[in-house]
C-alpha cells in the first residue's frame, strides 16, 4: 500500500486512502507536540501503534474528557465532536485513524496546505 506522506509542524499525517466512504491513514505526534482543535463530520476510529497519544474530548458544553491510547488500545469519536491529539509524553506517538464517510474535502486541504 502506498502513502501519501505530509509533513506538520508537529509531526506527520500519511493517507492510505480516500473515497467518499472512507478515508484511513496514520498520524505521527512528535514528543511535546499537540494538533488543533478540530472535529469530523464522520465517525473518527483512533488506533495506538506505537507510542502513547492523549486524547482531549470536548462536551457540548467545552469539559475536557481525557483519555490516554497506549498500544494497542482503540477509540472511537462521534461525528462533529471537538477533539485534540496531543503527545506529551517522551516517544513519537503513532496512530491509525479511519474515517467513516466522507472526509475528502478535509483530505483535499491537507493536500494543498501540508508539505511533502
Amino acid at each position: 500500500m502506498n502513502f501519501e506522506k505530509y509533513k506538520l509542524s508537529q509531526g506527520n499525517i500519511m493517507i492510505a486512502f480516500s473515497d467518499k466512504n472512507l478515508s484511513i491513514g496514520v498520524l505521527e505526534i512528535n514528543p511535546g507536540q499537540e494538533m488543533a482543535k478540530h472535529n469530523r463530520p464522520v465517525l473518527e476510529s483512533l488506533y495506538q501503534i506505537s507510542g502513547s497519544c492523549l486524547m482531549k474530548i470536548f462536551s457540548d458544553d467545552e469539559k475536557i474528557t481525557e483519555k490516554i491510547l497506549q498500544v494497542g488500545d482503540s477509540l472511537d469519536i462521534e461525528p462533529n465532536k471537538y477533539h485534540i491529539h496531543t503527545n506529551p509524553f517522551e516517544e513519537k506517538s503513532i496512530t491509525l485513524w479511519k474515517a467513516s464517510g466522507d472526509i475528502t474535502e478535509i483530505i483535499e486541504n491537507i493536500r494543498k496546505n501540508s508539505e511533502l
